[in-house]
């Protein structure tokens, strides 16, 4: 029986593409304007995002100046996030160059917290990839590549500078508390520090920003869900919560360590993931987590934070979420009524050589494994005409939802 599953696989894998038109032509991703994705803010206070946004045909990619390096910032949503950093930045500088603010730390031998041009970072982000995190998760699918252990032994060493100060005051501006971004990570604990020391109340403070600290504040914070835990709670209680919430749905504490010990989540990521993951509360949900302890940058695993976040916001727009399961490397579902749903938040969707292999290989399991089953591809992006071609042609029902605001 195996080996008749194997070749009805290969036949599958051979035909698909014939199917889908494997002569079809290819395109291009095209290079938008970046204010298309971003609007006004791509022009703030302490940066620029230059004019033009390229593409990997899933994800825009964004480079970014500022006088503490230049960063390539892959996706619309990452990006937005990063551009609030940037702002609440802006706006801890601006504190501390107000004479109200050092005068109501109330000591005047108090040497006051100057930001300047000595803290230029090497940005951590490397300029002209051509391909984001999102894009490689694709790229390795199915080819058995694993991403390396990320080291998190010390987390609570690492985490300890990390005062109740630190947190209230980046949960107050919108920011994570434990942000790998080095601008703001130096600028939080200085800050912090200084506030602490001088008795100043973080709302107080806030309120002596020249111009207010709404320059800092967008109007839907990345934090905004789980800010009362984000200043309330320690990290280790807030990893506490994550592996409670994931036991909760069976997943496997070896699987939850994979996941905890990856780097390239914050505790905030760790907390709202597994909050959003409770609240869809499918069966097989370690197939999800599985895959999500994998990721291997910092943009890829906001990715899966944010895709566990709306899964959950449009659960049921997307026929109830009944269970997860694996198709050709990639995660998808299985909804009440027996459809595949695969969710995919990508910006913009190009039919790319990297986007065909996927599908092909995706639909011959499926058709394999789930023979007169209903694919739906849901997605948050548009789809060019092309794309939406060949997607159909291999059988798949697109589905736009509406993205998280």
């Amino acid at each position: 029986m195996q080996h008749r599953n194997a070749a009805i696989l290969a036949v599958a894998l051979f035909a698909a593409p014939m199917s889908a038109g494997l002569a079809a032509p290819l395109e291009t991703p095209k290079i938008v304007g970046a204010q298309v994705f971003l609007g006004p803010t791509v022009i703030g206070p302490n940066y620029k995002v230059k004019p033009q946004a390229r593409s990997d045909g899933m994800m825009r990619l964004f480079t970014v100046e500022t006088p503490y390096g230049e960063f390539q910032f892959d996706g619309v949503e990452f990006t937005k996030m990063r551009l609030r950093e940037l702002d609440a930045v802006a706006a801890l500088e601006k504190m501390s160059q107000s004479d109200r603010f050092m005068n109501a730390l109330g000591r005047a031998a108090f040497a006051p917290v100057k930001f300047g041009a000595d803290l230029i970072t090497n940005p951590i982000d490397t300029i002209n990839r051509s391909m984001s995190g999102v894009a490689n998760m694709f790229d390795r699918a199915g080819a058995g590549l694993a991403n390396t252990r990320a080291d998190r032994d010390n987390l609570v060493e690492s985490l300890l500078g990390v005062s109740d100060t630190q947190r209230e005051l980046a949960v107050e501006l919108g920011v994570d508390p434990y942000t790998d971004f080095p601008p703001l990570a130096t600028r939080l604990k200085q800050m912090a520090g200084a506030m602490a020391s001088g008795g100043l109340p973080v709302k107080a403070g806030l309120a002596l920003i020249p111009g207010g600290a709404g320059i800092a504040v967008s109007s839907v914070s990345s934090v905004d869900n789980a800010k009362d835990s984000l200043r309330s709670k320690t990290p280790a209680q807030l990893v506490a919560e994550t592996r409670g919430n994931l036991q909760k749905l069976e997943v496997p504490d070896s699987t939850i360590d994979r996941l905890v010990e990856n780097r390239n989540y914050t505790p905030a990521d760790l907390l709202i993931m597994s909050r959003a993951l409770l609240q869809i509360g499918a069966q097989d949900t370690v197939v999800f987590v599985d895959d999500a302890a994998k990721a291997n940058t910092r943009d890829l695993a906001f990715y899966q934070r944010r895709l566990a976040e709306l899964m959950a916001a449009r659960n049921g727009a997307l026929g109830g979420l009944a269970s997860f399961t694996a198709a050709a490397g990639h995660v998808v579902n299985i909804s009440r009524n027996g459809a595949v749903v695969a969710v995919f938040p990508l910006d913009d969707i190009a039919w790319t050589e990297l986007l065909r292999r996927a599908f092909v290989a995706t639909s011959a399991q499926l058709r394999n494994d789930r023979p007169g089953g209903r694919w739906n591809f849901a997605t948050t992006g548009a789809v060019s005409p092309m794309a939406a071609e060949q997607i159909k042609k291999l059988g798949w029902k697109i589905v736009q939802i509406k993205p998280l605001p």
